[in-house]
C-alpha cells in the first residue's frame, strides 16, 4: 500500500523496521528486564499510528465507494450522491450509512470482515452501535448480524449531540459542566482582571465553540454561561458574593465602546452558524450542499431566505441565524 501511494523504498524500511524489528523490556524499580520482540501491530504512544490509520482509513473508504459503484452495498439518499451516503469519518470516529436492506447489510457485514483480514486489524461491534431510523423492531431485528447493540438517539459524534428531534437540556448540559469544572480549577482570587479577561477569551469561550457551529444555544444555556462567566470575573467563589460592577451586557461590548471585549456568547453563536451560509456560496459543489438544496429548496428565491420549519435542529440554527445577518452578507 506505502509503495503504490509513492513512498520511496528507504522510508517504507524504515517503518517496517520501528512496526516489526522493534524491541522492548519492562522497567521496574529502576531495573531493565530482557529484551523482547513485540508482536505485530502499532505499539502505544507510537508517533506513526496517526499517519498510518489515516493511509488504512483512506483505502476503506475507497473499498466502500466501489462496492457501492457495484451495488453490493448502497447508502443513503442515492439519487443525490453518487452511490449514495456510505461513510462519515474522522480519525478513528466512523459513521456508516445503510439502506433497508438485509441482503445488502449481509454484504456489508461480508466486506467488513474482508477488511480485516486484509489489513490485520480488528472491529470491536461490541463498542458499537446499530442505529435505525424509520424501521419496526421486528425489522431491526434482523439487522442483529452485525453483533452490535441497539443504540438509541440522541449520539455523539465528534462531541456534537445529534438527534432527528429537539434537542433536551440534558443534550446540553454537559457543556455548561465542563466550563463549571473548568473554573473551579482556577484561583481567581489571585488573579488580576486582565488575567481573568485572558483566560474567559482563550479557554472559556473556546469550549462551547465547536459545538456553537453547528447547533443554536437556547437561552438558558447561554445565560447559564454568561452567569458562570461573571461570577467568575467578579470574583464570586463558593458562598462568597462580591457586587457586580457593570452589567454583563457592558463588558461584552467592544473596547473601543465602553467595553471589555469578552465576546456576546448569543452574537458568537449567530457568527459562527452564519459561517455555513459562506460555505454554501462558496461555489464548490460539496455533498452537504447538495442535500440542503435537494431537502429544503433553497433554490426558491435562495438559501438566505430559506425558512427552518419542519427541518432538523442543524437547518433550524442556520436559518435562524442567516435570517439574523442577512443584511450584512457580502
Amino acid at each position: 500500500m506505502l509503495q503504490s501511494r509513492g513512498f520511496c523504498p528507504k522510508w517504507i524500511s524504515w517503518i517496517k523496521c520501528t512496526l516489526i524489528n522493534s524491541t522492548f523490556a519492562v522497567r521496574i524499580n529502576d531495573t531493565n528486564g530482557n529484551y523482547f520482540v513485540g508482536g505485530k501491530g502499532l505499539k502505544q504512544g507510537d508517533p506513526h499510528p496517526p499517519l498510518l490509520f489515516n493511509l488504512v482509513a483512506d483505502v476503506f473508504t475507497k473499498m466502500l465507494k466501489k462496492a457501492a459503484s457495484q451495488e453490493l452495498i448502497a447508502g443513503l439518499l442515492p439519487n443525490i450522491i453518487p452511490g449514495g451516503v456510505v461513510s462519515l469519518q474522522y480519525a478513528d470516529d466512523i459513521i456508516l450509512f445503510l439502506e433497508n436492506s438485509v441482503h445488502k447489510a449481509r454484504n456489508f457485514k461480508w466486506f467488513l470482515s474482508c477488511f480485516e483480514n486484509l489489513f490485520g486489524v480488528k472491529i470491536n461491534f461490541h463498542k458499537s452501535d446499530l442505529m435505525t431510523v424509520n424501521i419496526e423492531d421486528s425489522v431491526a431485528n434482523e439487522f442483529q448480524i452485525f453483533c452490535c447493540k441497539k443504540g438509541s438517539f440522541p449520539i455523539k459524534y465528534l462531541g456534537v449531540p445529534s438527534h432527528y428531534d429537539n434537542l433536551k437540556r440534558e443534550d446540553i448540559q454537559p457543556i455548561i459542566n465542563r466550563i463549571i469544572k473548568g473554573i473551579s480549577g482556577w484561583l481567581g482570587r489571585y488573579l488580576t482582571y486582565r488575567g481573568k479577561i485572558v483566560l474567559i477569551c482563550a479557554c472559556l469561550i473556546s469550549i462551547p465553540a465547536y459545538v456553537m457551529s453547528v447547533i443554536k444555544f437556547p437561552k438558558w444555556a447561554i445565560n447559564a454561561i454568561n452567569s458562570q462567566m461573571a461570577h467568575f470575573f467578579w470574583g464570586n467563589e463558593g458562598g462568597q458574593h462580591k457586587y457586580h460592577l457593570a452589567n454583563w451586557g457592558l463588558v461584552n461590548r467592544k473596547k473601543e465602546f465602553g467595553g471589555l471585549g469578552i465576546p456576546n456568547i448569543k452574537e458568537f453563536n449567530m457568527a459562527l452558524l452564519s459561517s455555513w451560509g459562506k460555505r454554501f456560496f462558496d461555489g464548490t459543489e460539496s455533498d452537504w450542499k447538495k442535500f440542503i438544496m435537494h431537502k429544503y429548496r433553497v433554490n426558491s428565491p435562495n438559501l438566505l431566505w430559506a425558512k427552518g420549519d419542519g427541518g432538523s435542529t442543524f437547518w433550524k440554527s442556520i436559518t435562524w441565524a442567516l435570517a439574523a445577518t442577512k443584511n450584512f452578507y457580502r
